[in-house]
């Protein structure tokens, strides 16, 4: 699997430094040929969410001091630095490469292992990148949408680029190099379970007014879901126009690809 991924990174990586421009057209519409057992899946996962994730997640929002959950967020995007170095280099990116090398190094340092972000207010702002978005960048096709138990919707593109985002993220590092030392993996399932509440805490608003305002739930989050990952291929440039409507609330699907709920 690492000769695998090296490969596609060296291929992709060349592709960059060459200049080759973006493959995107436009929004792709959401090809969902397995729309029952996506449903099931969703249903599944949405439960787990009301009566586990919600409950869990709103409890730490509610108690924890707002510099601690703040910190916390800082520090989970901090060790995202390889994920998103090696989605810049692959779509030429290099000014966005600077900026988080920049963020890592001050935010690691000064930023106390992340948990302050200075690099923002000293002019290093945050781009949103991951493998997947750098696959679509060079006109990979998304592949059926696939709502994944646990992990929520993605497309097959984008669920090559959470495999591949897995080995990069120090996380996934601790995880898949000590999964005979106990200790280790219990220390990488426990990082990640934080991280799945921290996520899902700051989503509750925004959730419960998806939820109250979908006719169709399954469909809103469908749809936010291809719009949102439009919206970081194009980095934010996008024409309201392109869609139809707003599904969820800006931001919604921030960092859910691994955070338990039903993205």
């Amino acid at each position: 699997m690492n000769k695998f991924v090296l490969s596609v990174l060296s291929v992709l990586f060349l592709q960059g430094l060459v200049g080759s421009s973006p493959a995107f057209a436009g929004p792709e519409e959401p090809y969902d040929p397995w729309e029952p057992m996506n449903r099931g899946i969703f249903d599944f996962n949405d439960y787990l969410d009301v009566h586990i994730l919600e409950p869990v997640a709103r409890a730490y929002r509610e108690n924890a001091p707002e510099p601690v959950y703040i910190g916390v967020g800082n520090f989970f995007q901090n060790l995202e630095y390889p994920n998103y170095l090696v989605s810049d280099l692959i779509q030429g990116k290099f000014t966005q490469a600077w900026d988080h090398t920049a963020r890592f190094l001050i935010n690691t340092t000064i930023g106390v292992l992340g948990f302050m972000d200075f690099a923002t207010d000293w002019g290093y702002p945050y781009h949103d990148e991951d493998f997947g978005i750098a696959l679509a960048y060079h006109g990979v096709p998304a592949g059926p949408y696939l709502v994944v138990p646990l992990f929520g919707p993605m497309n097959v593109r984008d669920g090559i680029g959470e495999i591949v985002d897995g080995f990069l993220n120090p996380i996934g590092w601790v995880g898949y190099s000590s999964i005979n030392d106990g200790a280790k993996v219990a220390i990488a399932v426990g990082a990640l379970g934080i991280r799945t509440v921290q996520t899902r805490a700051g989503l509750l608003q925004a959730i419960e007014t998806a939820k109250e305002s979908s006719v169709d739930y399954y469909l809103s989050v469908q749809g936010a879901y291809y719009q949102w990952r439009y919206g970081l291929l194009k980095d934010g440039k996008i024409d309201e126009d392109e869609f139809e409507e707003p599904k969820l609330p800006q931001g919604t699907f921030k960092g859910l690809e691994a955070n338990g709920w039903g993205d």
